[in-house]
């Protein structure tokens, strides 16, 4: 049997291990590939050469999704100028029913040739052929506490919300049902 290595001899041992390692894994890496290279390296820079790009702006790729199933069959109007509506006065004392009335006749006799406007703005739900799907949309607004009302056209039953005489009155119900989730569109009458 042989005598016990000492601490010292082990040391050595494994650092010409390490050392042979290393010379394998460089000739492997290294010195292999150019042996097994079938061309010759470049003598020399490399030179890179791309493809001509066109001059033209890339295409817009996006597809969109198709309308909803409760798209409108109206075309969309202009818009008209909407004025402001005035605020009313904060705090303002409660007037008798008395006196209420005078002002009103008065101005109905100061302006005779005055005319209300019309209403002309709706809020128009969707198109639907199924009367479910009516049913259902309608019992949706009337959980919000709003009241909806539809007309026959040719394709199915249309539902509608209001009747307005400003086009800010029906955008405002159009916003308070999309926060519902019930897309609505407001058109002209």
């Amino acid at each position: 049997m042989p005598a016990p290595l000492s601490d010292d001899d082990h040391k050595r041992r494994a650092r010409r291990r390490l050392i042979g390692a290393v010379a394998l894994t460089i000739v492997a890496v290294i010195i292999l590939p150019l042996v097994l290279e079938d061309e010759p390296p470049p003598a020399g820079p490399l030179e890179v050469r791309m493809p001509p790009t066109d001059s033209r702006p890339l295409q817009n790729t996006v597809e969109y999704a198709p309308p909803p199933a409760n798209a409108l069959l109206e075309p969309e109007q202009p818009e008209a100028t909407v004025a402001p509506i005035p605020k009313a006065a904060p705090n303002k004392p409660a007037e008798s029913p008395k006196s209420a009335a005078k002002p009103a006749a008065q101005a109905a006799k100061a302006a005779p040739n005055t005319v209300q406007p019309a209403a002309a703005y709706t809020a128009q739900v969707g198109v639907f052929a199924d009367k479910a799907n009516v049913e259902r949309l309608q019992s949706r607004i009337s959980a919000l506490g709003l009241k909806s009302h539809t007309e026959a056209v040719e394709d199915g039953t249309r539902v509608r919300v209001g009747s307005f005489s400003s086009k800010a009155e029906a955008d405002a119900i159009a916003a308070r049902l999309a926060a519902a989730g019930i897309t609505a569109k407001v058109v002209e009458k």
